[in-house]
């Protein structure tokens, strides 16, 4: 019975975690410390609950298949829970960063799971934990049902302590492989990672953050080297995620197409995208993620290179500025950061009216 009391406690906690790992995120500079002072009782309360749970299902035997040994077993319960615990607080309190820097590629889907791993990891310890407790299920289910995912884990909450720098710079990195601690190692504003990139969803990365000019000139060259290079671009776009297509439009803006008829489908399809963004951050008074839309570069690239698909574009568009014209409410921030929200939201509108004026 104390058993069970012990386990719906841990269970309310994980409830906590669901709802504050489904929270969209726009935590930035002052709102980052917002987001640890709710995050960390959630956890500390999680760690709690779950650490007198391991102990009750250690006494009563649960762990037995461990060691054979009291002394060993004990150490060893210690080390597995503290793995599994420690996997949930580092994939929580590492989700600011993995959403201030938008995954791509493959880096996408190898950190995409650990974004959510609040959510999915303690069902790795939860769901063993209800066998364990539960003897006629642990004597008629097979030990690998609760022992592997326990294992797993343990091993992923290893993996996450050993290497967080490595997890919260995976998609700053994306697939440079140059070692970091090496002094000798090319910045990443070097010809040697230009020349070592091959995908063009990497490459817009790094022509988005170079400022050196004539670094800029090699990386616009090596895109447009590439034997599809609209093709690839239409496909990113087919993604629609706001916070990589931005680059496109950015790289759209000094180089015309030639099959522009292919871009007006997709293209369409992101505007509603672009309206929810703004509409989250008109309604969200901690919510200052305007800079990363470039919409007012997206307007001129549809004025210079979509003129011909105006009409398709404009039910959306006139979406997007009834969102713009919204009056925000109001800011938690300082003056300064209001100001320059106001500044972007302003010229955001202005682009967004001249566009509709003119098609």
């Amino acid at each position: 019975m104390f058993g069970n009391l012990l386990f719906g406690l841990t269970a309310l906690t994980y409830i906590a975690l669901i709802i504050l790992n489904l929270q969209n995120l726009n935590v930035k500079g002052e709102y980052l410390v917002s987001y640890g002072l709710i995050a960390l009782p959630i956890l500390a309360v999680y760690a709690v609950c779950s650490l007198i749970l391991t102990i009750n299902i250690s006494k009563t035997g649960g762990f037995n298949w461990l060691s054979d040994n009291i002394s060993s077993r004990k150490i060893a319960v210690g080390i597995l829970w503290l793995g599994m615990v420690a996997g949930v607080f580092i994939s929580t309190m590492i989700r600011p960063e993995w959403h201030s820097e938008p995954t791509t590629g493959l880096v996408r889907w190898l950190i995409d799971p650990l974004y959510f791993g609040g959510i999915w990891l303690p069902l790795l310890m939860l769901v063993p934990y209800a066998i364990l407790l539960n003897p006629e299920w642990r004597d008629t289910l097979t030990p690998n049902l609760y022992k592997i995912p326990l294992v797993f884990a343990w091993v992923l909450g290893l993996l996450l302590v050993m290497a967080p720098k490595i997890v919260v710079t995976m998609d700053r990195l994306s697939s440079i492989k140059e070692k970091r601690d090496n002094p000798q190692s090319p910045s990443n504003n070097s010809m040697e990672i230009i020349d070592y990139e091959q995908s063009i969803e990497d490459l817009l990365y790094f022509l988005d953050r170079e400022k050196d000019e004539p670094l800029r000139i090699e990386l616009l060259a090596k895109i447009k080297a590439h034997k599809n290079w609209e093709a690839e671009l239409e496909r990113i776009l087919r993604q629609k995620n706001p916070y990589v297509n931005y680059r496109v439009y950015a790289f759209l803006d000094y180089n015309k197409i030639e099959h522009p008829e292919r871009f007006t489908e997709p293209i369409n399809n992101n505007i509603p995208i672009l309206t929810s963004r703004i509409q989250e951050t008109i309604n969200d008074p901690n919510n200052y993620d305007l800079e990363y839309l470039n919409i007012d570069v997206f307007c001129r690239v549809l004025d210079a290179q979509f003129k011909d698909s105006s009409a398709v574009f404009r039910p959306n568009i006139l979406k997007l500025h009834e969102a713009l014209e919204t009056p925000p409410v109001e800011r938690n921030a300082k003056i300064d950061t209001k100001q320059a929200f106001v500044e972007m939201r302003n010229k955001y509108r202005l682009a967004v009216k001249n566009w509709l004026d003119s098609n």
